[in-house]
């Protein structure tokens, strides 16, 4: 029987889900005491561990430098729903880790971002939303992992402090 083929690639994005995958072994997900920042170390500056502290409510515990730098802010500490600009992409991204909570299942989705002055493709994001679990069953803990592709140089100096149109352009449950 061979495996299903996985809907993103890269060299981050896989490790980060085998990891994920090896961690949980016969359970439906792992928890956050299985995870080890020693054996991840080219993943730790694009994870962001989220605390579920309520329903539609996330509160980032831990951001990976990578992402702090290309949100112009470091969010630890900060709810999802402050630290992410613009109603659109705090809505969107709300509905990515509602998902993942609910389905109890990892969640890949990719976004193209547009430039407010020209409305050409500035960037594109890669995010894989996996679950954590300290009961096994009730998700208290989102282990996420965030690439950024910049088509765009100056995209890198502009961040996200700006809100930015979207297009959602992959979303898959695995």
């Amino acid at each position: 029987m061979s495996a299903v083929p996985l809907p993103f690639s890269g060299p981050l994005l896989e490790e980060a889900f085998q990891y994920w995958r090896g961690k949980a072994g016969d359970r439906r997900m792992p928890s956050r005491t299985d995870l080890d920042p020693v054996e991840i170390p080219k993943l730790l500056t694009h994870v962001a561990l989220l605390d579920v502290v309520g329903p539609s409510r996330y509160r980032f515990r831990l951001i990976g430098t990578a992402i702090a730098d290309e949100q112009g802010l470091n969010a630890t500490g900060r709810e999802l729903s402050e630290a992410v600009t613009g109603p659109e992409l705090r809505d969107h991204v709300i509905a990515l880790c509602d998902e993942c909570v609910r389905e109890r299942r990892p969640l890949y989705s990719e976004c193209l971002f547009f430039s407010p002055e020209s409305g050409l493709i500035e960037r594109h994001t890669k995010r894989l939303f996996m679950p954590l679990s300290q009961d096994g069953e009730t998700v208290n803990m989102i282990f996420q992992l965030e690439i950024f592709l910049h088509i765009d140089p100056m995209a890198r100096e502009r961040h996200f402090i700006e809100p930015r149109s979207f297009k959602e352009i992959a979303h898959a449950l695995l």
